[in-house]
């Protein structure tokens, strides 16, 4: 009678056991992989991202944004590149959001503004009004454009690139958050 309950039972046993060692050689796997694919990072991607998010230690791209996370694997914050034009041409910028409603910085990537406009942006610490910045707040003063609520200082002879600025990264925040999960 032992022996037919070992027999009935060794089944059940033994695929049980193979699950069990299946399902933990896949962890190790995952672990090693994700491992692999975080040092394998474009570190010049990660570089940027440091600029805005210095705790940043990994990123996962989906979708257009970064998911930012810190070496506690913890996400952090997210972040794309967008694109618009400027007074002279095309710009790109990196933008660093902290949640879906606050900006945590930006980073010109390129751009093709003359340089004496864009050296009044840079000496004036234009990029610096972005640190913090409610993504609906994102707009030049009123004293500007007539904006209401907007909470950045044009730069006076530089106002198209300071305009163009401002609207590409609003523009793009208020598209890119409604695909952060």
């Amino acid at each position: 009678m032992r022996a037919n309950l070992l027999k009935k039972f060794y089944p059940i046993a033994f695929i049980t056991i193979a699950v069990l060692i299946t399902v933990s050689l896949l962890s190790l796997t995952e672990s090693i992989t994700r491992a692999e694919l975080e040092s394998r990072q474009d570190q010049q991607t990660l570089e940027m991202l440091q600029e805005i998010f210095p705790k940043a230690s990994f990123y996962i791209l989906e979708h257009g944004i970064y998911f930012i996370y810190d070496n506690g694997r913890y996400e952090i914050g997210y972040a794309f590149y967008a694109e618009g034009r400027g007074y002279v041409g095309k710009m790109v910028i990196l933008v660093g959001l902290k949640d879906k409603e606050t900006i945590e910085g930006i980073i010109v990537v390129s751009h093709y503004e003359s340089w004496g406009y864009w050296d009044r942006l840079v000496e004036s610490n234009f990029f610096d009004q972005f640190i913090g910045l409610k993504i609906e707040d994102c707009a030049l003063k009123k004293k500007y454009y007539g904006i209401v609520g907007g909470q950045v200082d044009g730069v006076t002879g530089a106002t198209v690139s300071s305009r163009a600025v401002v609207d590409i990264v609003r523009e793009a925040a208020l598209e890119k958050v409604k695909s952060i999960r």
